[in-house]
């Protein structure tokens, strides 16, 4: 499947009965020319997709992608998430897209209105999810540009039982200098993730995002007066 189809069913899901049997996506993955060996732009189409699931998650159980590991020696299926030989290994942009999901699982979806004239690139969604360790919880928010220019949003959040924390917030960017740009074994991180703190987080925030990116805002909220660790 090309980026432009994988990017294009965001919304496959969002008239599905709900009263009907829930599916299971058994796999997806952008192949041929437009995913060459692994390429920021064919992971960013699959996080698109991806974000389609999640809004869809009361009839989607459950979803996964196309070969997880390859021997880089014995390429039979591109591309692969993990690419390893005898001695190494790196992820390939869509093992790095895939991270920006780890937290959906059994979290709870909101609602996201995206209001900008003239521009169809933009595919976001909003969750809140509990981290495990400290009891803390943060609301993520995702935004897939899948553009070729940047963009400024406002983020607007309401409807929260929660206010969000003023620190403690980051901001966690997937991008690279060209669409077509993958990793090797020579440039394993040449398109991985970068994180960097939001300062003075509240409910209102201007933001930017770049071209072709998948950005993740996890703004931290203030904790209920009747939570305990």
């Amino acid at each position: 499947m090309t980026f432009i189809n994988m990017f294009s069913r965001t919304s496959m899901f969002d008239n599905t009965p709900r009263g009907a049997p829930k599916a299971i996506v058994s796999e997806y993955a952008v192949t041929g020319n437009d995913a060459g060996k692994g390429t920021l732009v064919a992971a960013l189409a699959e996080a698109a997709f991806l974000i389609g699931l999640e809004r869809n998650s009361d009839v989607i159980e459950m979803a996964s992608c196309s070969p997880l590991f390859v021997n880089d020696n014995d390429r039979r299926w591109n591309p692969d998430a993990i690419v390893f030989n005898s001695w190494q290994h790196y992820g390939c942009p869509n093992y790095w897209m895939l991270h920006f999901f780890k937290d959906s699982s059994g979290s709870t979806l909101h609602p996201t209105n995206i209001q900008i004239s003239n521009y169809d690139q933009l595919v976001a969604s909003a969750i809140t999810w509990q981290n495990n360790k400290d009891k803390s919880t943060c609301l993520k928010v995702k935004v897939v540009n899948f553009g070729n220019k940047a963009v400024d949003l406002n983020i607007s959040v309401a409807g929260l039982a929660n206010g969000i924390k003023n620190s403690g917030s980051k901001k966690t960017v997937l991008t690279s200098s060209g669409p077509l740009d993958g990793n090797s074994f020579q440039q394993p991180e040449k398109v991985a993730p970068v994180s960097s703190p939001i300062a003075n987080a509240n409910q209102q925030m201007d933001v930017s995002v770049s071209p072709y990116s998948l950005t993740s805002f996890d703004l931290l909220l203030e904790r209920s007066k009747h939570s305990s660790i």
